[in-house]
């Protein structure tokens, strides 16, 4: 979607912004991001509840818990304990998979560098091979 013919000024000294050329952002593209923002704020401040989530990250208490149902389904993130609260619902902390783990590598011209790690980017293996090309 695009706003054709549209015009509007930031502030007086900046120029026109032609809304034309501007393509707005699809809810695939936004729940993406969302997406992202949520599994970052998981990752940074972990263990996290669905609410604190909400809080930190300016989303709808809604839409975190669409997003943290579909990365417990594909295992990105796992509930934990559960939170002890003065009163009110005690909360369930969420956590990023420690038993996802990731290849890495780094490739260079007469040597490449294998890791395995974890998500929250602890190295668990590593291995260096030399590579030798023939003339």
């Amino acid at each position: 979607m695009s706003a054709k013919g549209r015009t509007e000024h930031v502030d007086k000294g900046f120029r026109p912004v032609d809304l034309a050329y501007v393509e707005l952002a699809s809810s695939e593209i936004a729940r993406d991001i969302n997406r992202d923002i949520v599994l970052e704020i998981v990752r940074s401040k972990q263990p996290i509840s669905r609410a604190d989530l909400s809080r930190v990250s300016g989303l709808q208490p809604s839409t975190v818990s669409n997003i943290v149902e579909q990365l417990l389904q594909e295992t990105w993130i796992v509930e934990g304990a559960v939170a002890r609260r003065p009163r009110g619902r005690r909360p369930t902390m969420l956590s990023l998979n420690d038993n996802l783990v990731m290849l890495v590598a780094d490739l260079r011209p007469r040597r490449a560098i294998l890791a395995i790690i974890d998500l929250n980017g602890r190295m668990l293996a590593h291995e260096e091979i030399s590579i030798f090309s023939d003339p």
